[in-house]
């Protein structure tokens, strides 16, 4: 059960991981709008799924298995997310050229973008501790 669970938390922190690749990558920011970093509105709820899978439970060769390609993908999108909290405007972060002035949701994007990214990343380290009910089935009292 636990392998199966872990390839459900690979398709799902894929998917999320692709999405999160794409919102900082594919946008020409057509009028200063940065509309592609919206993404994370998908990315956040798939990370908590996700991650949920990964932790009910976990089997930690399966969790290592699952977590390599969505983790790398992950990379993206935690860097977009500290270069709009450092300051730079979202088209820059989006396009690569400086041209682009602020657009006012800098900083919401960029909280936003690392509470996706940080769900990522505390629930890879909580899985691989042994996740959730690892540590309910330890402290369970098995006298009947």
């Amino acid at each position: 059960m636990a392998l199966l669970r872990a390839l459900a938390a690979f398709l799902i922190l894929t998917l999320s991981g692709l999405f999160g690749f794409l919102a900082g990558m594919v946008e020409t920011c057509t009028g200063n709008a940065p509309d592609s970093l919206l993404g994370f509105i998908v990315t956040l709820p798939l990370n908590l799924l996700g991650v949920a899978l990964l932790c009910w439970r976990p089997n930690r060769v399966a969790v290592s298995l699952a977590a390599i390609i969505p983790a790398l993908l992950s990379i993206s999108y935690t860097i977009v997310a500290i270069k709009l909290l450092a300051g730079m405007p979202a088209c820059t972060v989006i396009t690569g050229t400086t041209e682009w002035p602020p657009t006012g949701n800098e900083t919401m994007l960029g909280v936003a973008w690392m509470a996706t990214a940080l769900i990522l990343w505390i629930g890879l380290a909580t899985a691989m501790a042994g996740g959730y009910r690892g540590r309910h089935d330890r402290n369970a009292n098995t006298s009947d």
